[in-house]
């Protein structure tokens, strides 16, 4: 019922994530693992890895998590149950500016549900009370239907391993209702680099979609 796809070059991470998944899931599913020591970007592998699925459910996820939620397979696809719904996250924000962003940029405009750890030491974590409609999602975990996955795909044209998860989730929610859960909570254990190559990364892949256009511009924002 559901294919997890797993871009990975951590195998420590991946052994724990693989036998967590087993513990919690809860549901049928299969792990599509694409290796990936840096020889191609976060989009090929995910697209490689999605070709392969049999399931109508997907889920994009880091390996560097731990699901903390009992039976979250179960309450995932039940999401799937609404036709309007698009790409389920635990990170995201409501607002696209116009010009290059980090998601949690606005903090008002930000949503997460997930324990955040450095250096294997938890830092926050961030309870969400009830879901959120959002546009834009964190890579750590994108999970959609098949057919949204086919309509959209990873964009084959964004290299590397930064700004693929805002482009493919604001592309749905151009046409489908994205949503941070509040009933799904993951361990993360990294996160993330922000770097000249992110930063550069932004500015270049910002032209790759636009903002829904269901919102409205805040001038004050902008």
């Amino acid at each position: 019922m559901l294919s997890i796809i797993i871009s990975s070059y951590q195998p420590d991470y991946f052994a724990a994530l693989e036998k967590n998944i087993a513990e919690t899931c809860g549901i049928p599913y299969e792990i599509i693992k694409v290796d990936n020591p840096g020889i191609m970007g976060i989009c090929e592998a995910y697209n490689r890895g999605a070709e392969k699925s049999q399931y109508e459910n997907l889920l994009f996820v880091h390996e560097d998590v731990l699901f903390e939620t009992m039976g979250w397979g179960e309450i995932l696809i039940d999401y799937f149950k609404n036709p309007n719904t698009g790409v389920i996250g635990v990170a995201g924000s409501n607002y696209i500016p116009n010009v290059p962003f980090a998601w949690w940029d606005s903090f008002e405009n930000d949503f997460r549900n997930i324990q955040q750890c450095r250096d294997g030491g938890m830092i926050k974590t961030y309870d969400l009370q009830k879901d959120a409609n959002v546009y834009s999602l964190d890579g750590v975990f994108l999970a959609c239907t098949k057919k949204i996955y086919h309509q959209f795909r990873f964009d084959k044209n964004i290299k590397g391993f930064h700004c693929y998860d805002l482009n493919f989730s604001i592309r749905v929610s151009s046409h489908y209702q994205n949503f941070v859960t509040s009933t799904i909570m993951l361990r993360h254990f990294s996160e993330g680099t922000i770097n000249k190559d992110w930063l550069n990364s932004l500015i270049r892949y910002r032209k790759t979609f636009r903002k829904p256009g269901s919102q409205a511009i805040n001038k004050k924002k902008e």
